[in-house]
C-alpha cells in the first residue's frame, strides 16, 4: 500500500487584528477540503489588539478548537521589543522579518516569562491546553528554546524543523513553504522557493505550508496560495499537527 502523503498547513498571525481575513482563510481551506490545520495564536499583537478584547473572535476560536484545529502560541505581542543582537542575529531579523523576531534577543528568563503568560492567556481564553509554540519569523534564541523546554511545550517549529523541547527529538525535518511580503526581492525569492518546492519537496511524506494573513490580503498573493494549495491537495491529506506521522529522531 502506498505512504499517505501529507499537507501540514499553518495560519499564522491569528489575532483581531486580521479577523475578517482569517475567516476568508478559514473559508477557503473548508472550500478546499483542508479542514484541519493549525492556527498560531498570538495574545496581544503588535500591544494593541488583545484577544480579550474580541469575545465573538475568541468564542469562534474555541469553536474551532472544539472541532480539532490545534491552537499554537505564536508569540505574545509579535513583535521585537529589544532590538539589539549580535551580527548574525540582525542579519537573521533583516532578512526573514520587519521588526517582528520578538524572541530572537530574548534570555531564557525574559523568554519564559513572556511564554508562560501567553500560554497561561491562551488556555484561559481558549479553553485548551496549549503545548505547542512558534516563534514569530521562526526565530529563536538560545534562551528561549532553553525556556521551552523549561516551562513543558512539547512541539516547536522552525523554518526547517518541527521537533518536541522536552525531549529533543525532531517530528518532521522539512523546511517551511510559504509566500512573502516586504520588498519585490524578497517578494521573488519567496515565490521561486514556493514554485520549485513542488520538485525539491515532492518526495517527502509531509510537506509544511504557511499562510500569513497580511501576505492573503494581496490579490494576486492571495491567488497564488490558493492555486498552490489545490496543487498540493490533489496529493496529500492535509493535517493540523506536523508531528503526525512523523517518526521522531533523536537530534
Amino acid at each position: 500500500m502506498a505512504e499517505e502523503k501529507l499537507v501540514h498547513i499553518t495560519l499564522h498571525d491569528v489575532s483581531p487584528r486580521y479577523e475578517k481575513t482569517i475567516m476568508l482563510i478559514h473559508d477557503m481551506l473548508v472550500e478546499l477540503g483542508a479542514t484541519r490545520y493549525s492556527m498560531l495564536v498570538v495574545p496581544d499583537f503588535w500591544g494593541e489588539w488583545p484577544l480579550e478584547n474580541s469575545p465573538g473572535f475568541c468564542e469562534w476560536l474555541r469553536e474551532l478548537s472544539a472541532g480539532g484545529t490545534e491552537m499554537i502560541l505564536h508569540g505574545y505581542h509579535h513583535y521585537d521589543s529589544i532590538g539589539s543582537h549580535g551580527a548574525i542575529d540582525r542579519v537573521r531579523s533583516a532578512l526573514f522579518t520587519r521588526g517582528e523576531g520578538e524572541f530572537l534577543g530574548l534570555d531564557c528568563e525574559a523568554a519564559a516569562g513572556l511564554l508562560s503568560k501567553g500560554k497561561n492567556e491562551l488556555e484561559r481564553i481558549l479553553k485548551t491546553d496549549i503545548t505547542g509554540f512558534t516563534a514569530p519569523a521562526w526565530l529563536y534564541s538560545k534562551g528561549t528554546l532553553k525556556a521551552l523546554s523549561e516551562i513543558g511545550f512539547t512541539y516547536a517549529e522552525s523554518r526547517w524543523r518541527t521537533w518536541n523541547p522536552l525531549t529533543g527529538d525532531t517530528y518532521l525535518r522539512v523546511p517551511v513553504v510559504n509566500y512573502a511580503g516586504g520588498g519585490s526581492l524578497k517578494r521573488w525569492v519567496a515565490d521561486l522557493w514556493v514554485t520549485s518546492s513542488g520538485v525539491v519537496l515532492g518526495g517527502a511524506r509531509t510537506v509544511r505550508f504557511a499562510i500569513h494573513p497580511a501576505d492573503f490580503e494581496n490579490e494576486i498573493t492571495r491567488g497564488k496560495i490558493k492555486k498552490h494549495l489545490e496543487t498540493l491537495l490533489r496529493k496529500r491529506t492535509a493535517r493540523g499537527h506536523a508531528r503526525s506521522g512523523a517518526c521522531p529522531q533523536r537530534t
